[in-house]
């Protein structure tokens, strides 16, 4: 770790695969680790809020306050202290932050513009969670990281999408190199259609360093997520799974080749 501010988004265009689970792990395995965190949940559905215990009622003020009202908000009203060495900047109204965005003519800066304060902060990490669709938001997320984790479910579906990754970037005019990891999620071993499926996932990056242990479904990851804790509070078996994610991420240069 050179000391130097890493950006992660956690995307994949297809929803109900897991996304929000590995943000939110994947940030509170750093922060167990000692790494100050800010995790930023751009999903409109707010899961990456829900499965650290926060609902809207908990804040009166989101990232949509930043975003999208004039008057000046600074970024430190807007976050909750989430766990050690992890805070959350939770999202409402992205629907609304997606059409103020279309406004912008330079979308490229408009999250450098309206983080700054994140810049000269104490943060070793920010991780976004982003929705499960190509949008304003999630175009201006991917300009603003430095790479991006893409978790794909161990099924015919999602593994079919890969390479809608690859096409959004491409018409973003970003590089295929900012996908620093994939992670195959979901992972059921006692069945012959995760097993071929999860064989097709290593085929196609054959060649490549990005691709992680597969996460293995487990139930107790889903019930901690319900409850609003994660299994780095409830299970360490099943929290097994994300260290060695964790470890990956910590040894990535965050540099962006564009």
């Amino acid at each position: 770790m050179d000391g130097r501010l890493k950006k992660f988004a956690v995307l994949n265009n297809k929803g109900g695969i897991g996304k929000s689970t590995i943000a939110v792990h994947v940030a509170h395995g750093l922060a167990i680790k000692g790494k100050k965190v800010l995790l930023i949940d751009m999903d409109g559905q707010n899961d990456a809020s829900l499965f650290l215990g926060f609902t809207s009622e908990d804040y009166k003020k989101s990232f949509y306050n930043i975003a999208v009202e004039n008057e000046r908000v600074s970024l430190f009203e807007c976050i909750i202290h989430a766990r050690e060495n992890l805070d959350l900047l939770p999202s409402r109204r992205i629907d609304l932050i997606n059409l103020e965005l279309y406004k912008e003519h330079n979308i490229s800066s408009y999250l450098f513009n309206k983080l700054k304060e994140v810049e000269s902060s104490a943060y070793d990490y920010v991780i976004i969670d982003c929705g499960p669709q190509r949008s304003r938001i999630n175009d201006a997320a991917l300009y603003y990281v430095d790479k991006i984790i893409v978790p794909v479910q161990v099924e015919a579906a999602s593994v079919r999408a890969i390479g809608n990754i690859y096409e959004y970037l491409s018409d973003l005019g970003l590089d295929s190199t900012m996908i620093s990891l994939v992670v195959p999620n979901m992972y059921d071993e006692r069945t012959s259609d995760s097993k071929e499926n999860l064989e097709f996932v290593k085929e196609f990056f054959s060649g490549s360093d990005v691709l992680t242990e597969p996460i293995y479904r487990r139930v107790k990851i889903t019930e901690t997520g319900k409850l609003g804790r994660t299994v780095y509070e409830s299970d360490r078996e099943a929290a097994r799974q994300f260290d060695h994610i964790v470890e990956r991420l910590v040894n990535i240069d965050g540099n962006k080749r564009q």
